[in-house]
């Protein structure tokens, strides 16, 4: 074997590994990162409380209020102390909003039978002749829709991180619905497009969004 086609070879090895390797590394840091914040959460007051420093004790402390919480906000008594706490932080201008917008953002993602995003379009986005993939999230509430008629409000996700982005409200007539799920579409965001969808499927040029329901 030449040494061109040994080089071209190790090449082929190399870039093979890391097509293995390199997505469990990234999980396995992710999953290990998320493991120390949550664990750090109250892991410091129980080290403070007992003196002894126990990796997972702060996870398992967090688990055990959540489950606790959750369990008494069923009973009579937890929800009638959550609907105090609720009108209390209602009540002070400082956290209302971010109380009351946090609140909805929460029970939004992990509502079991709703989505936070309904649909993957594509639509001309920050210009003209530049295009952008969106995640359409609500219908546009009617103060907007008294000055752009039958419009939406569609999340752009950015890259490498899709969890931030912006919100901008499009008419639906400029929306073009792509045949491609939204973990395909994060996917395709995260990765820059170098990972496309599987679908397989391609979306009309210049199909309209449907018509909005009527009211």
């Amino acid at each position: 074997m030449s040494r061109a086609a040994t080089m071209r070879a190790l090449r082929r090895h190399l870039v093979a590994g890391l097509i293995v390797i390199a997505p469990v590394t990234v999980t396995v840091w992710v999953l290990w990162w998320i493991f120390q914040w949550l664990d750090g959460l109250l892991g410091r007051f129980l080290y403070a409380a007992i003196g002894v420093e126990l990796p997972g004790l702060g996870l398992l402390a967090l688990l055990l209020l959540l489950l606790g919480v959750g369990w008494a906000t069923e009973r009579a008594l937890g929800a009638r102390l959550l609907g105090w706490w609720n009108v209390l932080l209602e009540r002070i201008p400082l956290t209302r909003r971010i109380y009351s917008a946090s609140s909805r953002i929460v029970r939004t993602v992990l509502a079991e039978d709703e989505r936070p995003f309904s649909e993957v379009v594509l639509f001309e986005y920050p210009s003209a002749g530049r295009w952008s993939i969106g995640f359409v999230t609500a219908r546009a509430p009617g103060m907007v829709q008294r000055h752009v008629e039958d419009s939406v409000t569609v999340f752009v996700a950015t890259t490498p991180n899709p969890t931030s982005g912006y919100t901008v409200i499009v008419p639906r007539s400029r929306l073009i619905p792509l045949p491609m799920t939204v973990e395909e579409a994060f996917t395709y965001i995260l990765s820059a497009g170098s990972v496309t969808p599987e679908t397989g499927a391609a979306a009309a040029p210049g199909r309209p969004f449907p018509p909005a329901a009527a009211s």
